[in-house]
């Protein structure tokens, strides 16, 4: 039980880390034209 939950956390873990390096590459190229044309 207690493996199983370890386990699970960090796969969720793992899968948000996933999720965040993807938005980051989708829209990290649209926030430095924002933050170019702001400054």
């Amino acid at each position: 039980m207690r493996l199983a939950v370890r386990v699970m956390t960090m796969a969720a873990g793992l899968l948000l880390l996933l999720l965040v390096w993807w938005g980051w590459q989708q829209g990290g190229l649209a926030l430095m034209q924002l933050g170019m044309a702001i400054c």
